[in-house]
């Protein structure tokens, strides 16, 4: 099942991008650190119901502590989105994620939806989250992932004016493709999200009934090995506070040392597969038919 061959006959295109060091395929592993803005974000007075902060508490508290030790187990480097609140009221938790070497990237101040936000609105949370994580990490984040993965018609241009890197908000692709600007998107897909599959709570009602880790495992390996042949990059987005639950842990530890077996798999941080992109266009394989490299 996990061999770096195909079955023979098997269609086989040719690879949508040239990673580099022969990999066939790339991989991005993202920790989205919603922790009490998952449910502050909705309403300031949910503050009061500690059963329900309790459970997004779990995630700085628990979860990161325990991912991060899976991470250095394993040997892999990840970026974790976090809004700025969660960063100013856990900082010992953005020193360890430092300390670790993977990449923070910023996610919003409260995880507000941008849509409905005016352009300065929106412009406003990302300079004062810009300077939040710049004093607490010691370095500028390079990438931004819009709470709910939604974006403006004018966000790109503005992560563009603030010199942000990379963006990982659309969904338009499976590789990396660069806005007009020059900011880099890297794609996620709401298949490859542990929201949709684990989460759940009453009051408010979030998600449905908790997924099964064998039918997740079944559900994002199958995705990874298409991608995998296809040379994609495989964009894994989690939750701390649903991922970092033990048996998801073993789930993650399955998925990750199964593309470890399957090998040709560049593990990257944001910033590293932004730099790649943008100093390697070649690397890129157009197959959209209306695009202007296929008139």
């Amino acid at each position: 099942m996990k061999s770096n061959e195909p079955a023979p006959g098997r269609f086989m295109p040719p690879p949508r991008f040239i990673w580099p060091g022969g990999h066939r395929s790339a991989a991005m592993l993202c920790f989205d650190v919603d922790g009490e803005t998952t449910a502050l974000s909705e309403s300031p007075a949910f503050a009061q119901r500690r059963t329900l902060m309790s459970q997004c508490e779990y995630g700085p508290r628990i979860g990161v502590p325990r991912l991060l030790d899976l991470l250095k187990h394993l040997g892999v480097p990840a970026t974790f989105f976090i809004p700025g609140y969660i960063a100013e009221n856990h900082p010992r938790m953005v020193e360890a994620i430092v300390a670790h070497g993977h990449e923070i990237g910023l996610h919003g101040y409260l995880h507000e939806k941008l849509a409905g936000l005016s352009e300065p609105e929106e412009e406003a949370i990302l300079v004062r989250c810009l300077d939040l994580l710049t004093r607490l990490t010691g370095r500028r984040p390079a990438g931004y992932r819009a709470p709910w993965f939604e974006t403006n018609p004018w966000t790109a241009a503005l992560l563009g004016r603030h010199a942000l890197d990379y963006c990982a908000s659309e969904m338009g692709d499976d590789v990396p493709y660069t806005h007009p600007n020059g900011l880099v998107e890297i794609p996620g897909q709401w298949l490859l999200e542990d929201w949709e599959q684990f989460a759940f709570n009453a009051d408010p009602a979030w998600g449905f009934i908790p997924e099964n880790c064998a039918k997740v495992y079944d559900l994002w390996w199958r995705e990874f090995e298409a991608m995998h042949d296809f040379g994609s990059c495989f964009v894994l987005t989690l939750h701390p506070w649903l991922s970092g639950r033990p048996s998801r842990v073993r789930l993650l530890e399955d998925i990750i040392t199964g593309m470890q077996a399957k090998g040709g798999v560049w593990f990257a941080r944001g910033h590293e597969i932004a730099g790649y992109v943008r100093t390697h266009p070649e690397a890129r394989r157009e197959i959209d038919f209306d695009h202007p490299a296929n008139a």
